[in-house]
């Protein structure tokens, strides 16, 4: 008997991680047109930029159904085990409800849904440090209850190469997004209680990050014995500068360095920079 943790895809771990960590994913799928890949399993991030650079129309996204939901936990529950899921925020997409629908469907107070309020790599580490607190031998009501007091204190911050897809994907007008991209301006986006909010804005993309470190040390907050997440939607070798420059600036205790998979890959674009840290 033990805990099971369980998250989905747009969590942005990959294959070798969930097996490294012991962790159960559930995927949303990417379509475009009529071709449907599964998120991470069928189509690799590398891959999934490619074919969007192509595309002509953005492709659409859906999310896991109760039933995907439904026998991932049942299977846990029959091993004795009980489940925390962690998923990406509830107002960007239906999949914590899908889960919350398949706990209800089992009538099981061994299953603990949560709404992570976040998205890509900040729902991968809040799923990292659920299955180390259950490594540790704590039951599913108090790793949900420690999880929620994370979510509280966890800050999303990520820029975008282009506003193209930010466009694309009604998050902003036309218009701006032209006058965005000839002035070079890259928007620092945050997320705050599950919703897509600006944060700043700067000129190049080369400030982007370096924006964002001035940010934690203007906060004064002590990253050395943190686990933080650092993704990016390209290749790991396109990441390797920014993760140089978290660790030398910020010297996180511990940094998860992944890349962004093709479900929130659709709304950000190529080039996309993610920092993950807590405000604690």
């Amino acid at each position: 008997m033990g805990v099971t943790i369980v998250t989905d895809s747009t969590a942005d771990l990959s294959p070798q991680m969930y097996e490294k960590f012991g962790i159960k994913m559930v995927p949303l799928t990417v379509y475009f047109g009529e071709e449907a890949y599964k998120d991470w399993l069928e189509i690799d991030p590398v891959s999934f930029y490619q074919k969007l650079k192509n595309a002509t129309d953005l492709p659409r996204t859906s999310q896991p159904s109760p039933d995907q939901f439904l026998e991932v936990f049942k299977g846990e529950l029959e091993k004795g085990n009980e489940v925390v899921s962690i998923h990406l925020s509830a107002k960007l997409s239906g999949t914590y409800n899908s889960a919350c629908i398949a706990r209800d469907m089992l009538d099981s107070s061994k299953i603990f849904v949560i709404d992570g309020k976040t998205a890509s790599i900040g729902t991968g580490i809040l799923a990292i440090i659920a299955k180390r607190l259950a490594d540790e031998g704590k039951s599913a009501e108090e790793i949900a209850e420690i999880i929620e007091q994370k979510i509280k204190t966890i800050r999303h911050l990520f820029a975008v190469e282009t506003l193209e897809y930010l466009k694309k994907g009604g998050r902003i007008s036309p218009a701006k997004a032209t006058i965005g991209n000839i002035l070079n301006i890259k928007p620092i986006l945050q997320i705050v209680d599950g919703i897509v909010e600006p944060f700043d804005k700067v000129r190049g993309m080369k400030r982007a990050l370096p924006r964002i470190i001035e940010e934690v040390k203007n906060k004064g907050l002590d990253l050395t014995k943190q686990v933080c997440g650092l993704s990016y939607a390209g290749s790991l070798d396109e990441a390797k500068e920014y993760e140089g420059l978290i660790k030398s600036e910020l010297s996180p205790g511990e940094l998860i360095v992944t890349q962004i998979g093709s479900v929130i890959g659709t709304y950000v674009g190529p080039g996309t920079v993610a920092f993950i840290f807590f405000e604690e």
